[in-house]
């Protein structure tokens, strides 16, 4: 039986207006960041009148404000039914479902509300949000131009259309779309942001244009924030380091796999390891590398709160692992909370900050000396490769080749990653093997308008789509580890090249062929290589890749046998030597410090 709701009070204009004041005021304190005290405004008031849908309506944006996300759906879905029909409590419904990924119910409630006020503009936008992640890409697209016709100026706009077309392998339309936001927002420090990681997919820039792009963008960011100069910390080179690592991933994705063997083997007599998740989600990783470390921060409550929060914990270094991804916290390190910073492991290029110290990275992946030109940071190259691979314990076995499937090449990268002229490559492996077949799988390929896009673009080079099978994400790693045995060759992407994958390749005894870029967004699966001694598979230019693809085919699937060596290959390279991975990264790490004291002995 669902529970009556009680009627609403009967109010006179002046209790009214002055109730409307009251959520105002309360709704201010919400934006401001003092839900506390909004919190304690708004209980009588919620009290005594809940049955007023206006009342249900701040309740639920406070809710959602405090990540209290059953409490904020509850809330905006009885203020929506106590007043069907006003436009901004529907999207205030839709905003509650949006976040929490509740994409076909969003679209719906803000469809409504613009059904009831087509002048609410503002709901456009998240509108166009939730199409995107529902898969409707088209309607994405059409609902941002749509935006940006009204408004070229909008700033959320251009921002998620660009991201929408990046994450289809539109690198350089989401570079467009940035660039035109940019004479709106000059030196917009969020598009700059996002230019900056477009700008590493992209195969028309130059390694000095993607260069100068990170730069600008350490430029605007410092020149909006006074860095910290007058650390505290001890300068003793000899005493035990306080090494702080700092990330929204610290949970399952690939930059916490690669950094595991960090925080597991970090020699506990020189090093205090602090580890600051700065997301809400959490999970079994997360309870590993919580358990791995000294001290486990979880920083929920934005990027002004950690910085306030690492600056109390005042660590000596301080280790980002994100660059320009999502929810990154670079803004955070242009104010330097830490006396000495760094980046490594998960972004393929600077920072474009000037205030962090260092970047870890090895010599196959930044040959001096021109890639240190390109770098904002004084680049720190590890002996080996800068990564260290675990392979998961409970990977499915290497199997026998079916013989009645044909020669299958495959790609299990970000679409992103796949550039025109990677696909053009592909295609021509295709049309010089004609009997084989192509299998991509990614995330997006889940979703219909992104696979047509994608085949669409195999089709413009005369390639029958039925020899390319795309594939979603699996329900579990094992699934997704498994479907290697049904690849004889792994072709990476470029001018980006994976990393994960590369591993995951040879793990499941595929090889992967590669092609050496010029930065070391291109050279990541070079370097693994290097580490593995399986370097004959990186190719010099686009015509050795063919070959390489070519040569595989014509060998024909590997063995179990074969398969298993590459596997046994792998887990004895130095690749996989986690002990002493963590000390050449200790190392690294004690050396910068001993140089901060130095420089500290000399003032």
């Amino acid at each position: 039986m669902s529970r009556r709701t009680p009627n609403a009070p009967k109010l006179t204009p002046a209790q009214r207006q002055q109730l409307h004041q009251k959520l105002a005021s309360i709704m201010q304190s919400i934006q401001a960041g003092q839900l506390q005290h909004a919190n304690a405004a708004l209980t009588p008031i919620l009290r005594k009148h809940p049955a007023l849908p206006e009342v249900n309506h701040v309740a639920a944006g406070l809710s959602a404000a405090m990540n209290e996300n059953d409490r904020a759906l509850y809330y905006a879905q009885r203020a929506a039914q106590l007043a069907p029909d006003t436009a901004e409590y529907l999207a205030g419904l839709g905003s509650v479902l949006l976040k929490q990924d509740k994409h076909e119910q969003a679209i719906d409630a803000f469809t409504r509300a613009l059904t009831l006020a087509p002048d609410l503009t503002d709901i456009r936008v998240p509108l166009a949000t939730a199409q995107m992640q529902a898969g409707h890409i088209n309607d994405a697209r059409q609902t941002f131009r749509a935006v940006l016709d009204a408004n070229p100026a909008h700033l959320e706009a251009a921002n998620n259309l660009a991201l929408l077309e990046s994450d289809l392998a539109h690198a350089d339309r989401a570079i467009d779309i940035i660039n035109q936001a940019l004479t709106h927002h000059p030196e917009h420090p969020m598009l700059l942001d996002a230019l900056c990681m477009f700008a590493c997919y992209s195969d028309t820039l130059s390694p000095d244009e993607v260069a100068a792009i990170h730069q600008r963008f350490g430029k605007a960011v410092e020149s909006r924030v006074r860095p910290q100069t007058n650390h505290t910390n001890t300068p003793d080179p000899d005493r035990r380091i306080r090494i702080a690592f700092v990330s929204p991933d610290l949970r399952t994705h690939s930059i916490a796999y690669f950094t595991q063997p960090i925080i597991e083997h970090l020699d506990r007599s020189r090093f205090e390891v602090h580890l600051y998740h700065t997301a809400h989600t959490t999970d079994a990783m997360s309870d590993r590398l919580r358990a791995s470390c000294d001290h486990w921060h979880a920083c929920t409550q934005g990027i002004a709160q950690t910085h306030k929060q690492i600056a109390a914990d005042a660590p000596d270094i301080l280790v980002e692992l994100n660059g320009h991804f999502a929810a990154n916290l670079l803004p955070m390190f242009a104010a330097k909370p830490a006396p000495v910073s760094v980046t490594m492991i998960g972004y393929a290029n600077t920072t474009g900050l000037s205030t962090i110290d260092a970047r870890i990275i090895d010599d196959t992946t930044d040959p001096a000396p021109q890639s240190d030109a390109w770098a904002t940071e004084s680049l720190v190259r590890v002996p080996g490769c800068f990564l260290c691979y675990r392979p998961p314990a409970d990977a499915p076995t290497c199997k026998d080749p079916d013989p009645a499937r044909p020669f299958t090449f495959g790609s299990f990268n970000d679409l992103r990653k796949m550039s025109p002229s990677c696909i053009q490559t592909w295609a021509d492996i295709l049309t010089q093997c004609p009997a084989s077949r192509l299998v991509l799988k990614t995330a997006r390929l889940g979703q219909h308008a992104a696979r047509e896009d994608l085949l669409e673009r195999f089709a413009a080079r005369n390639i029958d789509t039925a020899r390319i099978e795309l594939l979603a994400s699996t329900p579990t790693v094992h699934d997704h580890l498994d479907l290697y045995n049904q690849i004889d060759c792994a072709l990476d992407t470029f001018p980006y090249t994976g990393t994960t994958t590369t591993c995951e390749a040879m793990h499941m005894g595929v090889p992967t062929v590669t092609l050496l870029g010029q930065s070391h967004a291109g050279r990541v699966s070079a370097s693994l290589m290097h580490a593995t001694d399986t370097q004959d598979w990186i190719a010099q230019s686009p015509e050795q890749y063919i070959q390489r693809a070519i040569a595989a085919h014509d060998q024909g699937p590997r063995s179990a046998q074969n398969r298993n060596s590459l596997r046994e290959q792998l887990a004895a390279s130095p690749l996989c030597d986690e002990q002493a991975y963590a000390s050449k990264i200790a190392d690294a790490f004690q050396n910068l410090w001993h140089g901060w004291c130095d420089t500290k002995g000399a003032n």
